[in-house]
């Protein structure tokens, strides 16, 4: 996602009343958890979604969320509404 992609999607949730509070993306045959790379490119104040992709499938997601002084992620309580 580009800075303007951002940008553009942000106003777009502003003009509809919406916030954007996070991401999501997938650590293909790789745990649920932030790398170094998520670490650096995250922002303190947004919750970030990790999916595990093993042998094609999600089998597990976690949320996390970057410290203000950006050293470590912490893990949030993420709780999945079935048939929402």
């Amino acid at each position: 996602m580009t800075p303007a992609d951002w940008l553009r999607l942000e106003n777009e949730a502003e003009s509809l009343g919406l916030t954007l509070i996070g991401y999501y993306h997938s650590h293909p045959d790789s745990p649920a958890i932030p790398s170094e790379y998520d670490r650096l490119h995250a922002l303190p104040n947004f919750h970030y979604l990790i999916t595990s992709v093993q042998a094609a499938k999600a089998v597990e997601v976690r949320a996390w969320q970057l410290a203000e002084d950006r050293s470590a992620f912490t893990e949030l309580t993420l709780h999945i509404l079935e048939g929402s």
